[in-house]
């Protein structure tokens, strides 16, 4: 199967005397939802869906436990999950420093590991046009085009090449 695509018309917002570009952005069919994943993976396999529910529920607790406590936590092949921070207001001094008035936000941060990179390698494309019946296809409000560096952002821009944050 082969990710969706349009193409759109972008300027570049810290070149606005630029001509508009054009970029890839993502489509998606629809959105599959955790009852979904485990239903699916409960007809193949021999767990009811109670106990994936279960294991699920209980992982992903686990998971915000890990992170609470500062620790990064790896999913294997799939990635890894971490807490990043962001400073508001820096200081002059480390002494003057204080969590409270200087921390702005906290984020976690998804890295996909070689499973999800080696899936990004193989993706094949298929471009949505206009006029094409697309019903399917939802798009993600929160997206940004890919500008042309495989990530959908900028390598630039101080996430180490990680994902963007999806509750941005």
């Amino acid at each position: 199967m082969a990710q969706k695509y349009v193409v759109v018309e972008r300027k570049n917002p810290l070149k606005p005397q630029e001509a508009a570009k054009f970029y890839a952005m993502a489509r998606s069919n629809r959105r599959v939802d955790t009852d979904e994943v485990i239903s699916r993976v409960s007809e193949r396999s021999s767990y009811s869906i109670g106990e994936l529910k279960g294991c699920i529920t209980e992982f992903l607790l686990e998971m915000k436990n890990q992170l609470a406590l500062g620790n990064i936590v790896l999913l294997g092949d799939m990635g890894s999950f971490r807490v990043t921070i962001a400073t508001g207001n820096a200081t002059e001094t480390a002494e003057k420093f204080k969590a409270a008035t200087c921390i702005k936000t906290s984020r976690v941060r998804f890295r996909p590991g070689n499973m999800l990179l080696d899936m990004c390698k193989a993706m094949k494309y298929t471009l949505v046009k206009k006029g094409e019946s697309d019903e399917a296809v939802v798009p993600d409000p929160d997206e940004k085009p890919d500008n042309g560096n495989g990530g959908g952002g900028n390598p630039d821009d101080g996430n180490n090449g990680e994902a963007p944050d999806p509750a941005e």
